[in-house]
């Protein structure tokens, strides 16, 4: 009996070592990784609250770590959050993430900026200029003196509109603003209410759908000398808007877009931000599925596309793969 007892003593113990060592090694895999982390989108009736539900479940199905989705004010506020540690991964417009990076207005007061790119190339939010079919209106210079839908009140794209409309010799004085949401200024549109709707938003939008679904006559308006605003905005790009990507829109529209990114908390550790990022491309074809809109974008030839810094754990993943040397 004492031999048995001592056998199973022995047995108790090594299986005991054995799993002590095991879960060493997971603790020692998985502890670079919050348990959980925040990642911060826009109001749910927009483009970035979808992308970041998508993303958010792919990095919960590969790495240790849980992603609660955070409904935030959008691109405006996200550089802010991060910054002050109430957010992990977000996204922003490439020109919003320049201005907080070196504290340009309206990020005049955030004293440390603490956030950094993870990747660039997410989906551009297309600038649509609607105005109804019978409009006066006939390029931005028009608008002088109009009640015009720019959004919501505090939304991250006013600070687009605005610039968009200060290099036409335009400001906020010189119109009406009428602060609804994009829906609410595109039915203004049909009902005569509004004389125009500006919506900035990844195509195609359903706000522009209804208009178009509204069987009334529409346009979306062309924006002049396009080069002189880039030369002087750079953070934007011309965009070129197909021929009937919404019924009752047979021409092409030169208009503008705004760059998006998706950015990380600064202080992140490099090996956090790295597993982030290659999940992200290793399972990139996850994503495209969820959201088709995101393959002509979200390609790892454009994650480098932007002015903002890179975070450290990025760098090391785009090295490694040779997209930079």
């Amino acid at each position: 009996m004492k031999k048995v007892g001592t056998l199973l003593i022995l047995l108790v113990l090594s299986a005991s070592i054995m799993f002590a060592g095991g879960q060493t090694e997971n603790s020692s895999s998985e502890s670079i990784f919050p348990r959980i982390m925040t990642f911060g989108t826009a109001g749910t009736g927009g483009a970035y609250y979808p992308v970041g539900v998508c993303l958010g479940s792919l990095f919960e199905k590969y790495l240790p770590t849980r992603i609660t989705v955070e409904i935030t004010g959008g691109a405006l506020e996200n550089p802010l959050l991060l910054s002050q540690g109430e957010l992990d991964i977000a996204m922003t417009n490439e020109h919003i993430g320049y201005f907080a990076e070196h504290q340009m207005p309206p990020y005049e007061n955030l004293t440390d900026p603490n956030f950094s790119v993870l990747a660039a190339g997410l989906q551009p939010g297309v600038l649509h200029f609607a105005v109804a079919g019978d409009s006066d209106i006939e390029t931005p210079y028009d608008l002088k003196g109009k009640v015009i839908a720019v959004g919501t009140q505090g939304n991250g794209s006013l600070s687009t509109i605005e610039a968009i409309l200060k290099y036409y010799g335009i400001t906020f004085n010189d119109f009406t603003p009428s602060y609804m949401n994009y829906t609410e200024g595109c039915q203004g549109v049909i009902d005569g209410t509004v004389d125009c709707c500006i919506v900035p938003a990844g195509i195609p939008v359903s706000s522009i759908q209804q208009l178009a679904a509204a069987g009334k006559p529409y346009r979306l308006l062309n924006m002049p000398d396009r080069e002189g605003f880039i030369e002087e905005n750079p953070f934007y790009v011309s965009f070129d808007l197909p021929a009937n990507t919404y019924s009752g829109q047979p021409d092409t529209v030169e208009t503008f877009a705004t760059a998006n990114v998706i950015i990380v908390r600064g202080d992140l550790s490099e090996d956090v931000v790295y597993e982030l990022t290659k999940c992200l491309w290793e399972h990139i074809d996850e994503v495209y599925q969820t959201i088709p809109g995101l393959k002509d974008s979200l390609k790892l030839e454009n994650a480098l596309d932007t002015t903002v810094t890179i975070h450290p754990g990025a760098l090391k993943y785009y090295k490694e793969v040779g997209l930079i040397s």
